[in-house]
């Protein structure tokens, strides 16, 4: 519980953690000198690394040795575009290990001093204003933007800035990388026919506040992919349209004998009289022998049969 409090980094993060941040970014190692102080925000977001041993202060220590046996990681499918540019984005996690030599440059200073960027949002922001069609790829250009960053920040090369807000953004992999199209962008929520049944809700976005990136009871020996799944259904091949055909099936489980040791479960899916899509299984005995789990077999195997 300590663990999930410090990494609580919504509005109701306890106090102790903001000190923790600053104690944890005091305990570094000299290979990490070079990293800046300002910019030590979280070791679990950030890629720069705190003691880990008997150096590190003794409750810190057990709050870190936590982490690591319990295989604590960010994991996820997608994550929304709200909760990643909360993300710091100066020696951001998951970005290419590159980024960490871009923060030494005379735009990175300008970034991280006048325009106080820290995280992915504050870089966008700023990046974003390279698209408007009155700015000149000029650090004279008399822009609305360009001009309120002279006044507001005392900038006097917005145009190298915002070109050095979109090559760190650059250094983002897809999953992290707001401009991206993201699942949440063209994934609904599901609407129910009827009061008597619920519509499965297939959207894979992960929303709330950072600490629902954090994953515990990780597989060490799988690395999470850094890209989007490809969800969205292709409607056009070739120049041509494709028409989106839908089919209702039906899925349920069974089981004889339930709760009892010579329990036998089984699965089956109906879409119509005679369909190729209807199945009836048995469930193999190294599967828990449960209707729940006949249930649960059935979805999985619409699934993987229906296109």
């Amino acid at each position: 519980m300590w663990l999930k409090a410090y990494l609580s980094f919504g509005p109701d993060r306890p106090l102790w953690a903001v000190f923790a941040d600053a104690l944890l970014a005091q305990k570094v190692p000299g290979s990490e000198s070079a990293v800046d102080p300002l910019l030590r925000i979280n070791t679990f977001l950030q890629s720069w690394n705190t003691y880990r041993n008997n150096k590190q202060i003794p409750e810190l220590k057990e709050l870190l040795d936590t982490a690591q046996k319990y295989n604590l990681r960010i994991e996820g499918i997608a994550f929304s575009k709200e909760m990643v540019r909360k993300m710091p984005v100066w020696y951001h996690v998951e970005a290419d290990p590159k980024i960490r030599l871009m923060i030494h440059t005379l735009a990175s200073k300008c970034l991280k001093t006048k325009h106080i960027v820290r995280t992915v949002g504050d870089a966008e922001a700023i990046a974003e204003a390279l698209l408007e069609e009155e700015h000149e790829a000029q650090n004279n250009c008399e822009c609305c933007k360009c001009t309120h960053l002279r006044e507001s920040v005392q900038c006097a090369h917005p145009h190298g800035c915002m070109t050095q807000a979109t090559k760190l953004l650059d250094m983002l992999p897809q999953k992290w990388d707001p401009r991206s199209e993201f699942p949440e962008d063209y994934q609904n929520k599901p609407q129910n026919d009827g009061e008597d049944w619920k519509a499965f809700d297939g959207r894979v976005t992960t929303k709330g506040e950072l600490a629902d990136i954090f994953r515990i009871f990780t597989e060490k020996n799988i690395t999470p992919t850094k890209e989007l799944p490809k969800l969205k259904p292709d409607t056009n091949v070739n120049g041509r349209h494709l028409v989106i055909n839908e089919i209702i099936v039906a899925t349920d489980g069974s089981c004889k004998n339930d709760g009892n040791d010579n329990a036998r479960a089984g699965a089956g899916i109906y879409v119509e009289k005679e369909h190729p899509l209807n199945r009836s299984v048995k469930l193999p005995l190294y599967l828990g022998q449960s209707k729940q789990i006949g249930e649960l077999t059935a979805v999985k195997i619409a699934a993987e049969l229906t296109d």
